[in-house]
């Protein structure tokens, strides 16, 4: 069946609100169990060390594609809000280890609930698809990525 233009132009407003939508859910602040609100950075941030037992500044600096100083920021706020530590090295006594808290434990426990709260919402929302829709939407969500990354890659002024 062919679609006509308008029709393809709904789909893409449908598909920018409800993008919206989520990047909107996506930048409150939550407590995730705990008496401090937490921000995205901040959360991620104490994903990324929980998954990475004893890492250092430098390596949390590479997995999440910051810098140094961005690292040291959110780090600053994450012990001041009681969700991580630093202690020494005990291989090198000049570098610190990163470690979560009873705290941070926590909120990555209601974080990664958060995330399985989502995944069950788009199991629900799929539940009566079958597996033809459900591969198409699937090739269409990483064909889409990928056009995405390219559309990156393109100064403004170049679209």
């Amino acid at each position: 069946m062919m679609m006509n233009f308008a029709n393809r132009e709904r789909i893409s407003y449908t598909f920018l609100r409800v993008m919206l939508k989520f990047l909107e859910l996506d930048r409150r602040t939550r407590r995730y169990g705990t008496d401090e609100q937490l921000f995205n950075a901040e959360i991620h941030t104490i994903k990324a060390i929980k998954e990475n037992e004893g890492i250092h500044v430098t390596g949390l600096a590479g997995i999440l594609g910051v810098t140094k100083g961005a690292v040291s920021q959110v780090i600053g706020k994450l012990e001041k809000k009681g969700m991580i530590v630093k202690e020494k090295d005990a291989d090198n006594q000049s570098k610190l280890i990163l470690k979560l808290t009873p705290q941070g434990e926590t909120a990555h426990i209601n974080h990664e609930r958060y995330h399985q709260h989502f995944d069950d919402l788009i199991q629900a929302v799929l539940k009566d698809a079958s597996e033809q829709e459900i591969s198409f939407l699937r090739k269409f969500l990483v064909n889409l990525d990928d056009e995405l990354e390219r559309l990156e890659d393109k100064l403004p002024g170049e679209l």
